[in-house]
């Protein structure tokens, strides 16, 4: 079983922010007790701040899963079976976070260049398997998803 890490389920900027609020909930309750707000917010900010997602491979079963865990404990998603009509390949990833703050500045954060996807027949975009830096990185993570994947 392998597993990769994606992103961050609300961006860059969300999870940071869930993190941060997640830690000030924490020592608000811990110093003054336990008040309505932390109790409330405790379970948000733990939601923005440690969800992500994964992509998990089962070598020996020939599938894989994309999953949401929540929390940064609970992994959601269903096995998807390889199949023979299904291909891997390497596209050229323009995603970008832009956040707007209300101070009007704007933040844009890009993502990494290339990313792995795994197709259905016709060249449908299934789900992507993982994000790379550069065309060399691709290939090669190409040349190895096809082996682990059973597609040589």
């Amino acid at each position: 079983m392998v597993k990769y890490k994606l992103e961050d389920s609300f961006g860059p900027i969300g999870s940071f922010a869930g993190k941060v609020a997640f830690f000030v909930f924490l020592f608000m309750m811990i110093r003054y007790g336990y008040t309505i707000v932390s109790v409330l917010f405790i379970p948000i900010s733990a939601f923005l701040g440690f969800s992500k997602t994964h992509i998990f491979i089962d070598t020996e079963k020939f599938r894989i899963r994309f999953s949401t865990t929540i929390f940064g404990l609970f992994p959601t998603g269903k096995w998807i079976d390889i199949d023979d009509d299904m291909e891997i390949g390497v596209r050229a990833n323009r995603e970008q976070w832009q956040y707007i703050a209300l101070s009007n500045r704007s933040l844009n954060l890009k993502q990494k260049a290339y990313k792995i996807v795994l197709y259905k027949s016709h060249n449908k975009p299934l789900l992507t398997l993982k994000y790379v830096s550069n065309r060399e990185e691709a290939k090669l993570e190409l040349e190895r998803f096809a082996k682990l994947l059973g597609m040589e």
